[in-house]
């Protein structure tokens, strides 16, 4: 199990919001939550986050103008993005768009929990991510 991650969930129905969070909390995360992607970015400019998970289809900033935000003032953030609408928003959009992980609602939270590790294990192998997170030590072998 991965410990210490901060967690964003961003959904306008309370529901998905409150499964997720209490899920994500019985595994040691520390979880917060947004209702729209305005309150998102408010959250993210006020706090860091490792992995935020998203909504696609919302009022305002949708899922996909969240992700390009995001990408763009806090590119090693791990992202996942959700859809109750998967014709309409295929995985290979959300992952050309720049997503770590997608999932088509309604999910399990057995398959959320895999899209979640392969997400933040996405993440971890972007170069940036290392750069963010190193805490000064010198690499093993050096």
């Amino acid at each position: 199990m991965i410990k210490h991650l901060r967690v964003l969930v961003v959904d306008d129905d309370p529901t998905i919001v409150e499964v997720l969070s209490a899920f994500l909390d019985t595994k040691g995360y520390t979880v917060h939550s947004a209702a729209n992607g305005q309150q998102a970015l408010e959250a993210i400019e006020r706090e860091e986050f490792d992995l935020v998970i998203s909504d696609i289809e919302m009022a305002g900033i949708n899922g996909f103008e969240l992700l390009r935000q995001i990408r763009a003032s806090y590119p090693r953030i791990g992202i996942i993005l959700m859809t109750g609408y998967e014709e309409a928003h295929p995985l290979s959009a959300a992952l050309r768009a720049g997503a770590d992980g997608y999932i088509s609602k309604p999910f399990s939270l057995r398959k959320f929990s895999l899209i979640f590790e392969q997400a933040y294990w996405n993440a971890l192998s972007r170069d940036d991510w290392w750069e963010d997170h190193d805490d000064g030590k010198e690499s093993a072998g050096s």
